[in-house]
Formats: C-alpha cells, structure tokens, sequence
C-alpha cells in the first residue's frame, strides 16, 4: 500500500471535479481526500498502486464535461504506514488569489435529461434543468468570483431545496450557479410578433410546436443568442424565412433530435457521431445522405451537397424536438445580414419583428453573445470553420509563462486574443467589423475578457492593413500600451498553424486566402512561406494578375474571371471570350479590361477559385462569402489533373495557373462535364502545391507543411494536398483547435509577439 499526493491543474474547479474525485475514489477502495487550492486541485490518494494507477487513468478518460485537465504533477509519493481510512471532500484553501478559468456552456448532460423526462421528477418538463456538468456558464459570467451574484442568475433567488443541493459537497448540483427548479428559476413563454404572452412552460412549448408543425417561424431564446426556427419539410415555411432574413441562397443549419433523425439527411462517420453527441454539441458539416431530397426542402441548404446539422443542446430544444413528427429543426442564427446574433428579448422584438411570427421567450439574460461552432469533416479531419459556443473561453495552454500580450485579429471573421500566465484566450468568432453590431459586440467581449482574467495588457500586435478596424479599437482601448508590432496577415496564418500543431521548427506555408495586405502593398492570398513564428520569408506564391475593382470584384467573381483570361490569352482572345460567357456585361467587360493596369494586383487563391467557379458558369455573382468556391467544391466529381506550372522569377518560385486555366477553357469548348473539369482544378491545384513543398524540402531539409488560410476549409482540396504532400515524405500539419480562416489571426499574433517579448 501508498500514500500519493496530485496536484491537479486546469479547469477543475466549479465543474464537479471534487464530488468526482470523490465517487472514483470510493468504487476503487482508495482512502484520502481532494481539496481545491490556489493552483489547482490536490488529490490525496491512499491504497494499492494498480488502483491509483487507475484513478489517475480514469480522472483523464472520466473527467465532468466541464473539466480540462492541464497536468496531473506527482507532490509525493511514500509508503502507507497506516489504514487505508475513508475519502473525504476537504474545504477550499484560502491563500493568494489565482487565475480562475471559465468553462464553456456545456450541453444538458444525460443526468438531467432523465430528470426532465421523470414525471415523479420535481423538475419534470423543466425548460431550465442543468446541473455542475451542464448549462450556461460563460454567457451568464458578469464578473468573477464565479458566484450566482455575479452572473444573470443573481435575480433568481434559491428555494430551500435548490439551496440545500448547491450547498452539499456531494450533490451533482454543488456550486452550479445556474441551479434552478420551476419553483425559483427562470421562466418560458410564447408570445406574438407584437410580445403580447400567449401561454408559459410547458403550455408554450406545446404551442410553440404546433405553431412549427403549421408552417410558422419562430424565434427561440437559446444559451447565447436566438435561433430562427421552422420545418425544414416545409417548402413555403423555407422560403419565407430566406425572404424574410434575406438570405437567398446561404445554407440553414439543422436540428436533430438524434442520430436516427440526423441520418436521414447526413452521412455520419465515426468522427461526425462522436462530434456531434459530445458535450460542445456543434454544429457538423456532413455529405448529404442519399436520397434525401425529396425529404426535406430544397431552399435549406441549395447548390451544395452538405447539411449542417447538430443535436439538441439545451432542454428547450429537447423539449421542441421531443415528437417523431418534429425530428428536424431549421435552427439557423437569428440575426439581420451580417450582424452578430440577437440576443435579448427586447432586441427580439425589435430586430426580428419583419422576420419571425411566434418568440419562445424567456427571462435568463444572456450577458455575452455567443455563436454556435461549426465543424466540417474532410474524411475523419475536423476543420473549425467557427469557434464559439462550446469552446470558447477553453484557454490554450503553454508551459511557459506568457507576457500580457492583446492580439487585435483580422476584419473579417474578427476575433481577438490575450495572453496571460500560461494562458492564450481567445474570442468566440466575432463577425465582419464593418458592421456597427459587430464592433460593438468586439468591444463588449475585450472589456470582458480583460475584467474577468485581470489582465492588462503590455504589448498589442496587429495586422499590417493601415486601415484595418481591429487595430483602430485596440489602439483605442488600449491607450496605456505604448509597445505595439505590426505583423503581416499571411505570417499570422503560418504562425497560428504552428502554435495549433505545438511545432516548434522550421515549417513551411502553404497559406491560402482571399485576402491580406502584403509587405509589397499588393494583395497576398495564395502564398509559400517558410518561417515560424520568428520570422519567415515569402519563398513563393502564385502568379499575380489584377483585381478589377478591388473589393466589387469579391462580390462578382467574374471580374477576377476577366483578369485571369487576359492574363491567359492576351487581348483579343479574352474579348472573344468574355463576349462568350458575359454576353450582358460586354461595355463593362470592355471598360475593365481598358482599365486592368490601374488595379492592385493579387495572388489570392481565394479569387482564383471564385474565379474558375464564374468561368464554370456557377456564379457570377455571391451572396455569402465564398459562395463560389463552396458550389465549385460541390460540383466537383470524377479524377482529373489540370496542368500547373511552376517557374522562378526574381527569386521567387511562381505556381502559375496559366496552363490550368487553358485546360478549363479547352475542356468547355470541347463539351468536358463541368464534374470533372472542376475536379480536375482542384486536383491539379493540389498537385502543384505539393511539388513546390517537394522541391522547397528538397533545397532546405524542412520537411513540415503549415495549411493554414480559409481556402483550406475546402474539404478536397485539403484532403488531396495531405495525402500527395505524405507521398511525397513531408508531414502536412492542419489546424485542430482553430479555424484555418482569418479567426486564427489573432491567436498567431500572439505566437509571433510571444517571440519578441518573452526574451
């Protein structure tokens, strides 16, 4: 027999961790106790080594969905001299004051579940059910101490029941802020457009569903903002509420009531099954079953060939859900345009009047808005095209300790980040700051962030664009910080990658987006980096050709498409042409093309793929970003290699898409399916790609590939380029923990100004 001491670190206070600790001891056998302290939770354990050596096993694979174990540290270790005893639950040391980590909002646990459908249950039908290993927490927190008084919950004084459970150590209920019973918590309602309550609780639920089954559109008040809800069977439904938001053509995100309702419309694998149940409950971007069509309406999700699709989260969506008849939910962000997602009832109201009919209310307020993430799979590869609810506040962590360090981020997909102890946090994703709603909602989380974790930043660093929003509201807000860097758009990405990937090397970048200021004042986006977060240089990147129109022709692919045909065939030829494809737009067509040396130029790879699309004939012009490229991705059938060049010039290696775009041109005029031509691009594209690695490696030693850009949230793309970069002995190195697009911006801001500072 042992005596052994752990020193547990991590999110493992507030979250169940002691009362668990507690119930593992005991079905081992083991005696001693567990205690918080001011670095984190000290565990003592007394009996046979092969049953701790099991308790430390389990408190990794077990450990409360709320909880994340950083490190598990060995205090002591001697034999035991004396009877095993009971396992206690000790009080919390007082000492200094520690960084206290928040949790994410976690999804209503199984746990509660069956109490809410317990008719002998004092919380039968409870919309508000939650427990220490589920419910709001980060959209509730107002300040710290994390205490009911300090949250949205202040307001909901505890009954004696609900009280004796939040004070008893071994209750699953100790310590849940959020705990509430219908006799003392919050309230549900239904109301009209104009707010007037037409029923509560379970009455509103029923006719919420009703109002649902007869084709109607409603608002429903989630954990960090509403969602616009209707039947997705329902065609008319459908299409009045694209016209209504309008959103002609972005794809509307699913509900399911569980996998036998997912799988009507999805192809789960094993990696989607286990993303979608897990306790950060995203939203999973899957292949659209077979035959589903006819199933559900074509407006849900149109020109693609995925669903987004997500289980319940929360015992109001449960409860929508709970019929065979209502088994799938649109449930998409409720929101104006491009503005961040509504939250509040009276913001309701008032911003949602002209698209809702029916608001299921209720009276928690949420104190930060918060998106739903979004998953998708390349294969069994999960790639975050947003990271919010269900991930956000969870820190990344570093052995070291980091100096205060703010990173403003991008403009758009914007999010910030902070460094502090051995601590990165980042935003949830934010939105596109040329919104009003958006820089609003930028500065509410900073001030946020900054209050909760008492941080006070020393160094800001910041993307390069002179005039990018980002910069302007740190520098704003940030006035005492006299220490700033600048740092190029495209470094942040292959810095970001790496950080993601904890490599600590040389890698190269393969780094593709749609847009970020180069060092020579020209548009960059589809660039060969070799570096880290030190430094790097641009060793390569894609032929430029000009931008007509500059931010116009992000909206209106075909411009790019224009530039690109006479870069390809020279005057004459690309007049003939665009005649051909743009028969309606010939004097702008014309005018542009009198005008091309006027505009900046770029080597974006976003535009060339919005480019191929319009050539292609699938769009002209976008309502949603990267519209184009996600239906060329979808149209995409067969195996085919366009032809790619790669050449020197001024000592930079060149992928020319010249010979590619001949290819495309060639295959249309002599009647090739647009299937395989579109294959045949991203084939082709991904090919020259991973040559260029090849010989870069070849001429450095570097053997490691950062992919980091939007563009690499194409699922084929990405999963062709792995596969020929493996082949090829070189190890491709994607995001896990972030979005490859511009929301990782921030994150790699702090990894270069890491770099700088810390020596």
């Amino acid at each position: 027999m042992i005596r052994k001491v752990l020193l547990v670190k991590g999110i493992v206070q507030g979250v169940g961790f002691r009362p668990f600790c507690a119930k593992l001891a005991k079905e081992l056998k083991l005696g001693g106790s567990v205690q918080n302290n001011s670095s984190g939770v000290l565990i003592e354990l007394c009996g046979s080594n092969e049953n701790i050596d099991e308790f430390s096993k389990r408190l990794l694979d077990e450990a409360p969905p709320l909880a994340m174990i950083q490190t598990i540290e060995i205090i002591s270790e001697e034999k035991l001299l004396g009877p095993i005893g009971e396992f206690t639950i000790k009080a919390s040391e007082r000492q200094e004051m520690q960084l206290v980590l928040i949790p994410p909002d976690i999804a209503t646990c199984d746990d509660c579940l069956q109490e809410m459908r317990d008719p002998n249950d004092k919380r039968y039908r409870y919309p508000f059910i939650n427990c220490t290993n589920c419910g709001p927490r980060y959209t509730i927190i107002k300040e710290l101490p994390y205490d009911r008084t300090k949250t949205t919950m202040a307001c909901f004084p505890m009954c004696d029941d609900c009280s004796s459970e939040y004070n008893d150590v071994t209750d699953r209920r100790y310590h849940a802020q959020p705990n509430a019973c219908p006799e003392c918590g919050p309230t549900l309602w239904l109301c009209d457009a104009r707010g007037k309550r037409l029923a509560s609780n379970d009455e509103a639920i029923a006719l919420a569903k009703a109002h649902l089954k007869a084709g109607r559109i409603l608002a429903v008040k989630g954990i960090g903002g509403y969602h616009l809800a209707c039947d997705p069977r329902n065609d008319e439904a459908v299409r009045a509420l694209r016209a209504r938001k309008k959103r002609p053509d972005k794809p509307f995100a699913l509900m399911a009531k569980d996998f036998k309702a997912a799988e009507k419309v999805v192809l789960l694998n094993g990696m989607a099954r286990k993303l979608l149940a897990s306790p950060r409950r995203p939203i999973v971007v899957c292949p659209k079953a077979k035959g589903c069509g006819p199933l559900l309406s074509a407006y849900v999700a149109p020109n693609i060939d995925t669903y987004g699709v997500m289980l319940p989260y929360t015992p109001i969506q449960h409860l929508l859900l709970e019929d065979e008849d209502l088994d799938l939910l649109i449930m998409t962000s409720a929101n104006l345009s491009d503005e961040p997602l509504v939250a509040g009832n009276r913001e309701a109201l008032q911003k949602l009047a002209s698209i809702t009919d029916y608001y299921l209310m209720h009276d928690r307020d949420i104190y930060v808005k918060i998106d739903d993430s979004v998953i998708a799979m390349a294969g069994n590869t999960p790639i975050f095209t947003r990271r919010a609810r269900g991930y956000v506040p969870q820190p990344y962590i570093s052995k070291d300790v980091l100096p205060p360090i703010f990173g403003a981020g991008g403009e758009m997909k914007s999010t910030f980040s902070v460094s502090h102890d051995h601590y990165i946090f980042t935003s949830q994703y934010l939105g596109d700051l040329k919104e009003v709603a958006s820089i609003a909602l930028y500065e509410h989380v900073m001030d946020m962030f900054l209050s909760l974790y008492e941080i006070s930043p020393l160094f800001l660093v910041h993307d390069k664009h002179p005039m990018y929003l980002s910069t302007k509201i740190a520098k704003d807000k940030l006035p005492e910080v006299k220490d700033s860097l600048a740092v190029q758009h495209h470094h942040a990405h292959l810095a970001a990658c790496l950080w993601d990937n904890d490599f600590q090397g040389e890698a190269m970048g393969l780094i593709l987006d749609g847009t970020g200021f180069g060092d020579d004042g020209n548009i960059w986006g589809g660039e060969i980096l070799v570096g880290n977060a030190k430094s790097f240089i641009r060793w390569g990147h894609l032929l430029e050709a000009p931008l007509p129109g500059g931010d116009k022709a992000v909206l209106e692919p075909w411009r790019f498409a224009l530039s690109i045909l006479l870069k390809t065939f020279g005057l004459d030829k690309s007049m003939e042409l665009a005649d051909k494809f743009w028969p309606d737009r010939k004097r702008t067509s014309e005018a542009l093309i009198r005008n091309m040396n006027i505009y900046v130029k770029t080597s974006s790879a976003g535009r060339l793929f919005d480019a191929v699309a319009s050539l292609l004939g699938l769009r002209d012009a976008v309502t949603y970003d990267a519209q184009a490229a996600i239906e060329l991705e979808a149209l995409a059938k067969g195996r085919e290699c366009a032809p790619f060049r790669l050449e020197r010039e001024n000592g930079h290696l060149i992928l020319d898409w010249r010979p590619a775009i001949e290819w495309l041109i060639m295959g249309l005029m002599g009647g090739k399916r647009k299937e395989r031509l579109a294959a045949g691009f991203h084939d082709g594209f991904a090919a020259a790609l991973a040559q260029a690695c090849k010989d870069i490696s070849l001429e450095t030693g570097i053997r490691h590939v950062a992919l980091s850009g939007g563009v690499w949230q194409n699922k084929r793309l990405l999963n062709v380029t792995c596969a020929l970069l493996r082949r090829a002995g070189l190890e491709p190195l994607v995001h896990k923990n972030t979005s490859p697009n511009d929301e990782c911006i921030s994150l790699g801001q702090i990894a270069i100004g890491i770099e700088r500072w810390s020596k």
